[in-house]
């Protein structure tokens, strides 16, 4: 399921949330953007798992906020914490070994 997020106040909220929370940073005339997102969607619901998404276009003082310059970008959140970022380039095998990773330490 694919959550917008339309205000800083709202990704706080997702921050400070005790689960963790994947926010992808995005915008509409990035093609890379709109290959990639359907894939990690898939793996994100796989692990049944929230998935938030900023349109940097729509949104620029989030992205500056978050210090995202580029697209597209993948961020972990836990607990008010950024765990993971991953810009530009999103491996999708390194984002599944850093998930179960996570999933591990705070188990």
């Amino acid at each position: 399921m694919i959550l917008l997020i339309k205000s800083i106040e709202d990704l706080n909220i997702i921050k400070d949330l005790a689960t963790l929370s994947f926010v992808y940073f995005k915008n509409d005339k990035c093609s890379v953007c709109d290959s990639l997102m359907p894939q990690i969607l898939r793996l994100i619901d796989s692990w049944n798992e929230k998935f938030y998404v900023v349109d940097c276009y729509e949104n620029p003082d989030i992205a500056a906020q978050n210090l995202v310059m580029t697209v597209p970008a993948l961020k972990f959140f836990y607990a008010g914490q950024e765990v993971i970022s991953m810009i530009r380039f999103v491996d999708l095998a390194k984002l599944q070994t850093e998930y179960e990773r996570i999933k591990n330490i705070i188990a």
